[in-house]
């Protein structure tokens, strides 16, 4: 679920809503020259830098300088070192060397393409820009800018049969200045609001088990102004569109104040679009669907290797450099290879194998994040003698002990003599701070306790039940990863013997209650009991839905059976690869297996060497040939012999059986958990499909509040979300029952 403000929570929930709103932007980005384009040396001033001018690159390192009307004394330029030989200077971007008074200031780019075309450039000069410039390509063409008044300049000119580009700048907006550039893109930008955009659609789907690999659907129709989108217009937008393109898709929602609240839609690669005189209609696409290599280089470990290092290995292979994986991921080993299948299908295999769902975040990055409800321990810096911080998140009523603390002792029968020698015989307490409070209700040392997640999980709000010595002020700290999220205070007025804190929590595997004042002086911090809230805020209810939801129950799951793999040597080496191959001396190629093997050994057939193995894994062999002519190559080998143990879920007595394959699971802890997981996912199923209002907020893979007749506060996980725009807000829910 997207972060919303709470006017626009009560806003969408009215019976009228305000305006919706929609903007799409994509660049004509000419990816191949963008990629392979290089500077040419250049008359720069030596703290120039242009390794970087053609990526996403900000002027936020700027050297002051003695030019006309340019250094500030803000603190937002720094001095100039003297020149060393160390070249030790911040990523400036390109400066001209003389000022431009002195003489015109030439930049000349190598695209390292094919004579290509391109429309539009884009230039971040900063804040004192040429005024008058050219810009020049190899075939002579010649577009000239006269009175240019944009430091972000941005023009939608084609530059035709070009394998270079040539900046020409004669004047500045400060006369007796240098030329700084900042980045350079070979593209132009398109925005597109509620008054080009026509229609949309924006279908998200995510399996919570890791049954199918994600999917993102996203089309729009934008009206076709001037036939700008027409493929027979030479300076159509149309021809400069690519494949993997990326789109920014944002939604909007008017306040009852009149401010818009903008939400991210997503960020979408282009795959195909079409146009005729009226309308040109572009279709995008999740990260998923371009990662269709086959991914070979599973190896068996007898020590294990850790998803997490598992997952890391497929990016890299896949040159993904976008990605969040849950830590916990670190902890958890196999053994087994990854088998031969897509990038896409071995992340998806490594999410299910650790309870994790496989997703694209809305900022376009490939995510594995745990799905399901973590369990959680708790601990103390320090605590008295009775304490047992330990239950504090049992839900027990909790015994208390009287001590001589000021106001806290009671008469009434409830309390407790505090033993001479306690022993194991303490009773069912919760917490109980070492230290007490000063005079004044601080401490010297202030009490923490710590709350522990196996996994990093979010919560809207939590709730402390102390005894009858209460705190006066505390704060809340969460943690990911050893990263700071989260932190609150809470004051006196808002704590009472039951405190309930109402404010999101974002996702932490470690939270800190650290306690620095007690109400009454001379007191310990005595906390019975703690439990974290709702892990959703969102209702959807019956005047969300603008149809009836249809319920659908699935067939009865009797059992679902997870196998865990052994992977035992061979005794007998057999013959992998015989294949007659014409080569050259030097050639080097590789063989794939169709079963795990090991142990390979490669020779061409009546020949004594001319062949060796340079690289092998479970499922190829790579070698180098140091002879030519035409030989019989043989590549022998091991093969892995594969023993199954089954875990077992039993979920009713009649029923399906469901055997579910992971071909990394080796141990048999983890094969279990897997088995539980998906005994609690086929436990209830039952599925719901209706339309909605529309809320962009909501995720794939959200769990939700969804009223019913029959069932309270029923939480429904929405695994199939779409959102549609037609100057307003419609949607399509798919969401499965979670619990009984």
């Amino acid at each position: 679920m997207q972060k919303v403000s709470k006017a626009y929570k009560e806003s969408m929930k009215s019976s009228l809503r305000e305006r919706a709103y929609i903007m799409i932007s994509f660049g004509l980005l000419n990816q191949e020259a963008q990629a392979k384009a290089k500077v040419e040396q250049g008359d720069f001033t030596y703290y120039s830098n242009s390794t970087n001018i053609l990526s996403e690159k900000t002027d936020d390192t700027i050297y002051a300088t003695l030019e006309e009307n340019f250094t500030k004394v803000d603190g937002t330029m720094f001095f100039l070192p003297r020149q060393n030989a160390s070249n030790a200077y911040l990523d400036t971007g390109i400066i001209s060397d003389k000022l431009l008074t002195q003489a015109q200031f030439e930049l000349t780019i190598n695209l390292n393409v094919p004579a290509t075309d391109f429309k539009g450039i884009t230039i971040n000069f900063g804040e004192n820009y040429p005024v008058n410039f050219d810009l020049v390509s190899s075939s002579g063409q010649v577009v000239e800018f006269r009175n240019n008044t944009e430091g972000l300049f941005s023009t939608e000119e084609v530059l035709t049969n070009t394998t270079s580009v040539k900046l020409v700048v004669y004047s500045m907006k400060n006369p007796h200045s240098r030329v700084r550039i900042y980045s350079i893109r070979f593209g132009y930008g398109l925005v597109y609001y509620n008054d080009s955009v026509m229609a949309s659609s924006l279908e998200s789907y995510v399996s919570p088990i890791g049954a199918d690999v994600p999917q993102i659907d996203f089309s729009v129709q934008l009206k076709n102004y001037d036939h700008y989108f027409n493929v027979d217009n030479p300076k159509s937008a149309i021809n400069f569109l690519e494949t993997g393109q990326e789109m920014e898709i944002y939604y909007g929602y008017q306040l009852p104040t009149g401010e818009v609240e903008w939400i991210r839609g997503n960020r979408l690669l282009c795959s195909e679009w079409e146009s005729d005189d009226y309308t040109a209609t572009i279709r995008c696409q999740d990260v998923f669907r371009s990662m269709d290599a086959e991914f070979y280089r599973g190896l068996y470990r007898s020590a294990g290797k850790s998803y997490y290092d598992l997952a890391l290995e497929v990016l890299a292979d896949a040159g993904l450099t976008d990605y969040y994986i849950d830590p916990q991921l670190k902890n958890l080993k196999s053994k087994n290879p990854i088998p031969r299948v897509q990038h896409k299908e071995a992340l998806q295999i490594i999410a299910n194998a650790c309870r994790c769902v496989l997703s694209q975040t809305r900022m376009g990055g490939i995510q594995i994040k745990s799905n399901f409800i973590p369990e959680a321990a708790a601990s103390a810096n320090a605590e008295a003698t009775y304490s047992n911080v330990k239950k504090i998140m049992d839900g027990t009523a909790k015994d208390e002990y009287a001590t001589f603390a000021q106001n806290y002792t009671t008469a009434d029968g409830k309390m407790f003599f505090l033993p001479r020698n306690f022993g194991n015989a303490t009773l069912n307490t919760g917490f109980v701070s070492a230290v007490q409070s000063k005079a004044d209700g601080t401490f010297t040392t202030n009490p923490v306790v710590t709350l522990t997640q196996e996994v990093a999980c979010m919560y809207y709000g939590v709730k402390l039940v102390f005894g009858h010595s209460i705190p006066a002020a505390f704060t809340i700290r969460t943690y990911n990863d050893g990263t700071l999220v989260t932190e609150y205070e809470v004051g006196a007025d808002e704590i009472s013997k039951n405190t309930v804190i109402h404010t999101d929590f974002d996702d932490f595997d470690v939270m800190k209650i650290e306690f620095t004042k007690t109400a009454e002086p001379y007191s310990r911090i005595v906390l019975n009991n703690f439990s974290f809230g709702d892990i959703t805020d969102f209702t959807m209810t019956r005047t969300d839905m603008t149809s009836s939801p249809k319920a659908i129950k699935q067939e009865l799951v009797k059992e679902v059976i997870v196998p865990c793999y052994s992977y035992q040597t061979g005794n007998q080496q057999e013959n992998l690869v015989s294949e007659e191959v014409t080569v050259t001396a030097g050639d080097v190629e590789t063989f794939f297996v169709g079963e795990p093997s090991y142990g390979f050994s490669a020779a061409l057939e009546n020949q004594s060497g001319g062949v060796s193995i340079l690289e092998s894994g479970n499922y190829y062999i790579t070698v180098k040939f140091t002879r030519t002519g035409t030989f019989r190559l043989e590549i022998s080998g091991y093969r892995y012999k594969i023993v199954e143990r089954y875990a077992t879920k039993t979920l009713n007595n009649r029923g399906k059986t469901i055997k579910w394959e992971n071909p990394l699971i080796s141990d048999m802890g983890m094969a279990q958990d897997l088995a539980d997981w998906l005994g609690d996912y086929y436990q209830s199923g039952i599925e719901y499909e209706y339309d909605t209002r529309g809320n962009p907020e909501i995720d794939v893979n959200d769990i939700v509040y969804q009223e019913n007749e029959f069932q309270s506060d029923m939480k429904v996980n929405i695994y199939r979300h779409t959102i549609i725009f037609n100057q307003s807000f419609a949607g399509k829910v798919t969401a499965r029952r979670t619990g009984g």
